[in-house]
């Protein structure tokens, strides 16, 4: 079990674990229409675990506010999306994983206390990176949700939140946030320049979506979770929905190799 229960469930709850509506896509681009936002995963590189691509988006004025310990945020009537069930070797507890190929560095980056992040000080251990936003009011908290079990069952377990969002994600910002958080649950963000580089190189798509909620804007996202192992080899691609069970059943192949 995690050390901090308090602070996982609070920092859950300034996520806006409540769930939002979704909608459509842009066909042209595969990133959501402003006026029908979407949630929904863009496929990434690496192995992937099969499974139909969603992508997350934050519809309606139902947008979490600005982190505050007690927050919740208010969202309406809403329904998060099914989450996708994984096939092939999303768990593959008893083969060798994945296609390992050296994972992008994550250059240019900075932790929140504007420290230059450098990728290679989490080799060691296993390492799962997330793209996503402290503001998202669904895709994120339940990816977030999944990666907390992985905590509960795998203390050791480290993971990496990149940040699409750094007008908001500030690294002030995310010193609040993480310190809700568990302990190796670390977070990045930088100019909007490394983060579209960053987010190139692991194939992530992302776009601001302007709505009329009092809340701002929202962020559409490729959804995926990316594990590195201790080498900092890029494995696996898990597809948004897949669950803690299986990721923490390869981290267990990898930890007794």
């Amino acid at each position: 079990m995690s050390k901090h229960p308090i602070r996982i469930v609070v920092a859950l709850a300034t996520l806006g674990i409540v769930a939002a509506a979704c909608g459509g896509t842009d066909e042209a681009t595969g990133l959501p229409d402003a006026t029908t936002p979407t949630t929904a995963a863009i496929t990434a590189p690496a192995a992937t675990a099969t499974a139909p691509p969603q992508t997350s988006t934050s519809p309606t004025p139902t947008e979490a506010p600005a982190i505050e310990p007690t927050a919740i945020a208010d969202a309406g009537a809403a329904a998060t999306p099914a989450p996708t069930e994984p096939s092939g070797d999303a768990a593959i507890a008893s083969a060798p994983l994945g296609d390992p190929r050296p994972a992008p560095e994550l250059a240019d980056l900075v932790l929140p206390d504007g420290s230059p992040f450098e990728l290679a000080s989490l080799q060691g251990a296993p390492v799962l990176v997330y793209f996503g936003y402290t503001h998202c009011p669904d895709v994120c908290p339940q990816t977030l949700g999944e990666l907390f079990g992985v905590f509960e069952a795998l203390p050791e377990t480290q993971a990496l939140f990149v940040s699409v969002d750094p007008e908001r994600d500030t690294p002030e910002f995310l010193a609040e946030w993480t310190s809700y958080l568990p302990d190796k649950l670390y977070a990045v963000t930088g100019s909007p320049g490394a983060i579209r580089r960053a987010a190139d190189d692991y194939g992530v798509k992302y776009a601001r979506v302007e709505t009329t909620s009092t809340a701002g804007y929202t962020m559409s996202h490729t959804a995926d979770l990316y594990l590195i192992d201790k080498d900092g080899q890029l494995l696996l691609t898990y597809p948004f929905g897949t669950p803690a069970a299986e990721i923490v059943a390869d981290l267990e192949v990898l930890n007794a190799g």
